[in-house]
């Protein structure tokens, strides 16, 4: 058997920062043997600081100035956590985590960057650029004539943001910069210069100003809100909007967790960016605080302290010696002008012009190119004779509802089986969970599980959860006892207890959300991390399923499509980090809600939509209420990026087996490769309900679905009634529009 070496370490990588970016690369170019590497970061997109300005300008769009985490973790083969820390429990090596169990460690290294300095709660601070931009796209959508926007902040960044934002806004939008200095720290050219930039551009300049207090009114009428700056000598700015580019101090649970600090509470760290009082701590960036080499806050650290960290984490883990960081005392200071030109600056040599905004740009695409553009992904390849290749099924192979047995080799199978007729069975197989006769009444009965389709163990953990409890939903009910069966990979045993905790919490966490007990399971190893879960379940009302669909019921959807082929793409490295979020939130959203509703508005039968995909579910719900329906392509929501990916060539492994019941339908005004009615076969996980209702009731249903949150829509319609000459066995023949 071919053998793996045993994961027998973790090296956590807390914050997705200028450093941590440059170690996933090189862990994907260069593989840690025996590590699990784990990321966790608050946002799956990382802005780089340097081209902020430039993008506020209009001159990069959001993707350029962006590195996609959940594409690099993939390529380094590291687990991604989308969670943000609260602390750490340096006794017991765990980061503490809002939302999300505790994750282990051997060996941490942080790169969180640092967070504003304490602000009076008015305004929008600039870091995290992840909280600012949607307040900067908001702003630009609903600026009005004669507003006006104050930056609190005379350093670059404030300079640099000024001058961007007079070039994004209207003429008739006032900016202003206020601060109690001017680029403090730079040499004198180029102070005068960019003095000379802000006051040709229009930006009024407020210095010697240091704000004591910000009063604020509601606004009356079509007058906005005021922000009125006020500083001790009695002055004072009025603003609409206001934006802080001020200092940064260290998260507060830096120093609560008890690692040694600097007297501004970043982590003290030594020539090797390692922790002075714990040297299983790195850090590095704005958290970091070089003790022996003290530097200013600034991203070219990050930068350059990058790949000493990595060659120091790889080190660490190998118990071999270290490689010192040497902190440059100067270096190279490019400051965009938003015109075509920037000021450049080394220690007392300065220059401006269009060269040097070119050599800006040059120098800040060649960083994102880094981890924008990676190379492709090798893929394992079977060593087959070459008469047998043609056969070969893809390597890479898709998890969730994505790995599910094709829909026809399971109904043969089935069909093969000794039959088994039992009076306490009143539903079997066929539906989405059987309904057996006991002593007390009906009891629903299903079993569901998968391998790992995500990086987290206590996301995956969920997400199980739900998708297993949706078939006792979709039957008009609600789980009353719960069974695990999980597998894990073999690794160092305190790494296994640490996984199969972190799964079993997810499931734990969703059951009990629903009141449904975990009484009991089994665990395993085995080669990769999975999780079963047998559901019983007791009816709240007339039992539900795929039969009982009328002719004029509509066909109401409360979830979109496209799980299975964002997961696919995410294998390859092709999903974007919002499409993949996107999908991730929908997967971890529970049907029981929906059910209530669908309740309420008349519903005449069932189904949740999973591995078969829309229209192999929906085809099952037509042959068992011998009906035929007309389903409208165009009207069934879909994840973002999801009809793109199509489109690309991307599909789930199950996908080809699942457009066979596509067979069962006519097209009209849209052709089989249109990615809209591929979608339709899309495998999905944890997927929505498929209900039909009473054609009167549906779009209240629908409003009130997209009330709790839900993508509804009504897709389709029931037309008529199979006739009976057609046969009970044949499929019935149904139809797809646009």
């Amino acid at each position: 058997m071919q053998q793996h070496a045993p994961r027998l370490r973790d090296l956590v990588l807390l914050g997705g920062g200028h450093s941590h970016v440059q170690v996933l690369k090189s862990a994907g170019m260069r593989p840690l043997t025996g590590v699990r590497l784990t990321l966790i970061c608050r946002e799956v997109e990382t802005p780089y600081s340097g081209m902020l300005p430039g993008h506020v300008a209009g001159l990069y769009d959001r993707a350029q100035i962006h590195i996609d985490l959940a594409r690099l973790a993939r390529f380094a083969g590291a687990r991604l956590l989308a969670a943000e820390a609260t602390g750490l429990d340096l006794e017991g090596r765990q980061v503490l985590l809002g939302q999300h169990p505790p994750v282990r460690f051997d060996l941490l290294s942080i790169n969180t960057g640092a967070v504003p300095a304490e602000l009076p709660g008015v305004g929008t601070p600039v870091k995290p650029i992840g909280r600012f931009l949607p307040r900067w796209d908001a702003l630009r959508a609903s600026v009005r004539s004669g507003e006006r926007v104050a930056l609190v902040g005379g350093g670059a960044g404030g300079v640099e943001l000024a001058l961007a934002m007079r070039r994004a806004l209207p003429a008739d939008v006032g900016v202003v910069l206020v601060s109690d200095s001017l680029l403090p720290g730079h040499p004198g050219g180029v102070v005068s210069r960019l003095r000379r930039a802000l006051q040709v551009s229009g930006v009024e300049l407020v210095m010697q100003f240091r704000v004591d207090a910000v009063d604020c009114d509601s606004g009356q009428g079509e007058r906005p809100a005021r922000r009125l700056l006020r500083s001790s000598d009695g002055r004072s700015v009025s603003a609409t909007h206001l934006f802080w580019v001020t200092g940064v101090t260290a998260p507060p649970w830096i120093a609560a967790s008890g690692l040694a600090t600097d007297p501004g509470g970043f982590v003290a760290v030594d020539r090797y960016l390692r922790s002075t009082s714990h040297p299983c701590v790195f850090a590095a960036g704005d958290v970091a605080a070089l003790v022996h080499q003290p530097r200013p806050k600034a991203g070219v650290y990050a930068v350059r302290e990058g790949p000493v960290l990595g060659e120091n984490l790889r080190r660490a883990v190998a118990q071999r010696p270290l490689r010192p960081f040497r902190a440059q005392r100067r270096f190279l200071s490019l400051i965009g002008m938003a015109d075509g030109r920037a000021v450049a600056s080394r220690g007392p040599l300065v220059a401006q012009g269009a060269w040097v905004w070119r050599w800006k740009d040059r120098i800040d695409r060649r960083f994102m190119a880094r981890f924008q553009d990676l190379p492709e992904m090798a893929r394992a390849e079977f060593d087959l004779p070459a008469a047998l290749r043609a056969e070969a099924p893809e390597t890479m192979r898709c998890g969730g509802c994505g790995a599910k047995l094709g829909a026809d080799p399971l109904r043969r199978v089935l069909a093969r089986l000794p039959q088994q007729r039992y009076p306490n069975v009143s539903v079997g197989i066929g539906d989405d969970a059987a309904v057996v006769q006991v002593a007390g009444g009906a009891l629903l009965l299903t079993v569901d599980g998968f391998r790992s389709l995500v990086d987290d163990p206590y996301l995956f953990g969920r997400i199980t959860a739900h998708h297993s409890l949706n078939d006792v939903i979709a039957m008009g009910g609600h789980g009353t006892a719960a069974l695990a069966l999980a597998t894990v990979p073999l690794m160092a045993e305190s790494m296994m207890e640490d996984e199969l905790y972190a799964l079993l919490r997810g499931a734990v966490d969703v059951l009990n959300a629903q009141g449904v007990p975990r009484v009991g399971g089994h665990s395993a190893e085995g080669a990769e991390l999975s999780l079963g879960l047998t559901i019983t379940g007791a009816l709240d009302g007339p039992a539900l399923g795929k039969a009982g669909l009328r002719a004029g019921d509509a066909l109401v959807l409360n979830k979109p499509v496209g799980t299975g082929v964002i997961l696919a793409a995410h294998m390859r490295g092709l999903a974007g980090a919002a499409e993949l979020a996107a999908a991730l939130e929908s997967m971890d959203r529970s049907n029981a809600p929906a059910l209530t509703v669908f309740r309420d508005h008349d519903v005449h039968a069932l189904t949740d939509v999973t591995g078969f995909g829309l229209i192999g579910h929906l085809a099952e719900m037509l042959r068992a209420g011998g009906v035929r329906a007309q389903l409208r392509a165009g009207a069934v929501p879909a994840l973002p990026g999801a009809a793109r990916l199509l489109a690309a060539g991307v599909a789930s492994s199950l996908q080809s087996n699942n457009e066979l019941a596509l067979q069962d339908f006519e097209l009209h005004g849209v052709l089989p490769a249109d990615p809209r009615v591929r979608l339709l076969a899309d495998p999905q996980t944890s997927g929505g309900l498929l209900a039909g209702v009473a054609a009167a009731r549906a779009d209240a249903c629908v409003a009130e679905l997209r009330a709790l949150g839900f993508d509804a829509a009504v897709i389709g319609t029931v037309v008529d009634v199979v006739p009976a000459a057609a046969g009970a066995a044949d499929a019935p023949l149904s139809s797809v529009a646009v």
